[in-house]
């Protein structure tokens, strides 16, 4: 497979990944900057290629969806070393679900309780601000989260090294 992505906004610029992972990659990638729009070419080994655009409030959590729906969907990619911790075979449980939807919504940027109530109701549905803190407490109890502030202005934000990306499969051109 490979995939190329073009960005525009702050981080402008062309990413090409190509090999067994890489849609991994460019997900990464995607979620360790900022953008205004997001195009997304991808080439399947078998001949297909798909193209997206993607601007507007979320471009990067829509090319996101776009990159992992098309991986999953059309390519039956070979074992390799880079590997995930979801098996795909069991249905995620709401902590899991819940931290890749952070992961995505708020990769770099510090989030209160409320807001990703707020947000995770507007995408999946209905959650109480019990569970949600009750979780962001708990992925800062496991070290996956920073926080700071008081109970009542508590905020929170995903660790420096965990959007620390493996470059060396990605050229910039």
């Amino acid at each position: 497979m490979k995939i190329r992505l073009d960005i525009e906004g702050k981080n402008e610029g062309s990413m090409y990944y190509k090999g067994p992972g890489c849609a991994e990659l460019a997900v990464t990638y995607l979620n360790s900057i900022e953008a205004d729009e997001v195009q997304v070419r991808l080439d399947n080994d078998d001949g297909n290629r798909a193209d997206a655009e993607f601007s507007g409030e979320f471009p990067i959590l829509s090319a996101t969806k776009f990159i992992m729906s098309a991986a999953k969907s059309k390519i039956k990619q070979p074992e390799t070393s880079f590997s995930t911790s979801i098996d795909e075979t069991q249905p995620l449980t709401l902590k899991e679900r819940l931290e890749m939807f952070l992961r995505f919504e708020y990769p770099r940027i510090w989030f209160s309780s409320l807001d990703v109530k707020r947000q995770y109701e507007a995408v999946y549905g209905k959650i109480s601000l019990s569970t949600v803190s009750t979780y962001l407490a708990r992925m800062y109890r496991d070290n996956i989260l920073e926080r700071k502030g008081n109970r009542i202005q508590r905020e929170y934000r995903f660790k420096d090294e965990m959007s620390i990306i493996n470059m060396e499969h990605a050229s910039v051109k």
